[in-house]
């Protein structure tokens, strides 16, 4: 059985000037709870590791050192640490002194609360974030703005590293990274796809001082759009059919006269939207079958074979009125392929031929 502890996975790169500070704040915000930090590196000459021989006995009693021996790179890295954590939750920090380390416990407490996969959310009401390029802020925004919007996740920070996940979650789940830190987007994606808790709590996030960014935007950005696609392929199919039935229904009523026709489509729009939100909020995600509902909502109804043909959606539900001209057309064009009264049902729709479309009368034999 996993005790509770709370298991720091803390991947480095070269973080000599970072890692004394790091180390002695994760200390002092965990000093309350049972922990441990495992310092996460690929290499042997880490200048990582200088700086914690630095620090002598005043660094934390509870900081493991962890080799990853799975292969470069900072996936690989947060991989071993999740396979040396010895706590039923594990958290995933960067050692740039980026994350605030006082939120773990409140995170932890969410996961044992019933979450599998906890977010500190700089986009959340409450959060922050200061620095860094524009673009990759701007990107990391619009990326987990949409999935929480459009595909509900229960996130609005997806891509951020500072994670918290239950031990229980990580050895159920079958790790697909290959390069850089999209692990973090990879395990909330397929918390939420396979229903199962995704929460946050608000962060802040400053930029390091100290130290290079080995973040490698365009290099690993394939990696992340792959994930983003997994999440948003089957809500975005949802809403796609949603605005195409939308645009199609007001099309059918375009025109004059047409208000009420047009009041009648925006509340089956409306109706199919509900549906779409309903069926997510039930099943935790969006599935292909939720683009149904756009169709069924917009579906334009069939017309009676017995009545004349409509044209338009809107002319199905809203006859116009006997005194319209479309009206009198309709009613002219009836009276001369009716037949005379009393000829059997073939004798009426003979009327066909070219005789009847140039509006000559067919009498019987």
């Amino acid at each position: 059985m996993t005790a509770e502890r709370i298991s720091v996975v803390l991947p480095v790169y070269n973080e000599r000037e970072n890692i004394a500070p790091c180390l002695t704040g994760l200390a002092r915000a965990l000093s309350e709870v049972e922990h441990e930090i495992l310092v996460c590196y690929d290499f042997d000459e880490d200048t990582t590791l200088e700086g914690i021989r630095a620090m002598g006995a005043a660094a934390p009693k509870s900081v493991r050192l962890v080799k990853n021996t799975l292969g470069r790179g900072p996936h690989n890295a947060l991989k071993a640490g999740f396979q040396a954590a010895s706590g039923d939750v594990v958290v995933t920090t960067m050692a740039d002194l980026s994350d605030p380390p006082e939120l773990i416990p409140a995170m932890a407490a969410k996961v044992r609360s019933g979450c599998d996969v906890v977010s500190g959310s700089r986009y959340m009401h409450g959060g922050t974030q200061k620095g860094g390029p524009l673009l990759k802020r701007t990107m990391s925004r619009v990326a987990g703005v949409s999935l929480a919007w459009i595909a509900g996740m229960g996130t609005h920070d997806a891509t951020s590293n500072f994670r918290a996940y239950s031990t229980r979650f990580l050895r159920e789940t079958v790790i697909e990274a290959t390069a850089g830190f999209e692990i973090a987007l990879e395990l909330t994606v397929k918390a939420h796809l396979a229903g199962r808790g995704v929460g946050e709590v608000p962060s802040s996030w400053v930029d390091r001082a100290a130290g290079e960014s080995r973040f490698r935007l365009w290099k690993w950005l394939p990696n992340y759009l792959r994930w983003y696609g997994r999440a948003m392929r089957e809500p975005a199919c949802a809403w796609l059919a949603w605005v195409v039935a939308l645009a199609g229904g007001l099309w059918s009523v375009g025109g004059a006269g047409h208000e009420l026709a047009r009041i009648v489509v925006w509340a089956c729009a409306f109706g199919a939207a509900a549906s779409i939100l309903w069926a997510r909020s039930v099943r935790g995600r969006n599935a292909w079958s939720d683009a149904l509902f756009p169709v069924i909502w917009l579906a334009p109804p069939r017309s009676s074979r017995a009545r004349p043909r409509r044209s338009s959606w809107a002319d199905a539900r809203w006859p116009r009125s006997a005194s319209s001209p479309g009206r009198r057309r309709a009613d002219a064009g009836s009276r001369t392929c009716a037949g005379p009264r009393g000829a059997s049902t073939s004798a009426r729709w003979a009327c066909s031929s070219s005789s009847c479309s140039s509006g000559a009368r067919t009498s019987p034999r």
